[in-house]
């Protein structure tokens, strides 16, 4: 369960919304109990866009400070009506924690919360609205107590979400506990990792010329590696932009491989497989070819597998490789991974069908 605080920011919380001073207070009453119970609270902004007055840099789009966040609270900041558009990264988080319940309070009835409560119940989630808990102010159309109504009363109870009484959602959040059974890991993302030669980080904007020409528009590599070829700077700035979108689910590890010397990316390397309950992530990795046979692979995934051990806290870390990929083989033997078996026939590679060899490493 978490709670949702949508566009609550200073250029549209003020008393022309409808109760205004009932909402807030509940607001504040929802905040205080998930802080108090162990639910997450999630704030989500609205961004106009430059020169709107209502966009970064803006003191209008700062949340407003009755109601506003801790320093460790996550916020989401979107250009569209609904806080679950792909581009907000919302989605992806909450499912990376296995959440399913959303208390969604905020503004306007009949714009971003409306949009957020619709998207949200078609993505399969359960969504709560608490009474009195979001607001809006009078249209050309109705005045802000008519659509207050028309949403809370009409629109969204048992069809898009439950509405229940603040008290009754106070009682929702005393009694919530965590499963501390569901997940075994820390969500703590891909943090900066260096070593001797390398700088390992979150891939960024702005990557793209070093990824594009040092690796991902490399036919050689990319085959060996399962991925297709980049076929321009463009196409890459595409994957770069899933890659960082990825990055706002705590349980992602991806990293770009730099070298300190040339300041360029010479390759990445990932968990690209994580089992949250069960402790244990996959990975994988590619080097650029005027980067390898230096030990960069070597040095790279040594340095995740003491991140995954420490840091993420697995239990195993495993890593697969074709039978005819030698090199990987040389560097899964220089990490001291144990070999567990092979899974044969596993890929139909240019007409030929070539097996999985799987390898391990336990935390004990």
């Amino acid at each position: 369960m978490v709670l949702l605080v949508i566009d609550v920011q200073k250029g549209i919380t003020d008393d022309r919304l409808y109760n205004f001073q009932l909402f807030i207070e509940n607001i504040k009453k929802l905040i205080d109990a998930s802080r108090t119970y162990g639910v997450e609270v999630i704030y989500v902004r609205h961004d106009d866009g430059p020169g709107s007055g209502f966009s970064k840099g803006d003191i209008d789009f700062e949340i407003y400070e009755g109601v506003a966040p801790l320093t460790d609270e996550k916020i989401f900041d979107k250009k569209v009506n609904s806080a679950f558009h792909e581009s907000t990264g919302l989605e992806l988080y909450l499912k990376s924690k296995n959440i399913r319940k959303v208390i969604a309070v905020g503004l306007q009835s009949d714009y971003c919360v409306d949009a957020t409560v619709k998207s949200g119940f078609e993505k399969g989630f359960e969504i709560i609205v608490p009474k009195y808990c979001n607001s809006t102010r009078s249209n050309i159309y109705m005045d802000a107590k008519t659509t207050y109504e028309f949403y809370n009363d009409n629109m969204w109870p048992g069809r898009y979400a439950t509405c229940p009484t603040v008290s009754e959602t106070l009682d929702m959040i005393k009694n919530y506990r965590k499963n501390e059974n569901t997940v075994r890991i820390n969500g703590c993302g891909t943090g900066v990792i260096t070593t001797e030669r390398l700088i390992l980080r979150p891939f960024q904007f702005g990557d793209e010329q070093s990824v594009f020409e040092n690796w991902a528009g490399d036919e050689n590599v990319q085959k060996m590696y399962g991925e297709p070829v980049y076929n321009s700077v463009k196409e890459v700035h595409d994957l770069l932009e899933r890659y960082i979108r990825e990055y706002n689910s705590c349980y992602n590890y991806r990293w770009a491989i730099f070298e300190k010397a040339s300041g360029e990316c010479i390759g990445q390397i990932a968990y690209f497989l994580v089992d949250k309950m069960n402790s244990w992530g996959e990975i994988e990795y590619c080097i650029g070819s005027f980067y390898q046979g230096k030990g960069y692979a070597t040095e790279a995934t040594k340095a995740i597998i003491c991140y995954g051990f420490d840091e993420i806290g697995f239990n195993k870390v495993q890593i697969c490789v074709r039978p005819s990929n030698i090199k990987s083989k040389r560097v899964i033997e220089k990490c001291d991974f144990e070999y567990e078996g092979t899974l044969r026939d596993y890929f139909l590679i240019d007409g030929k069908f070539e097996g999985r060899m799987y390898y391990s490493l336990l935390k004990k």
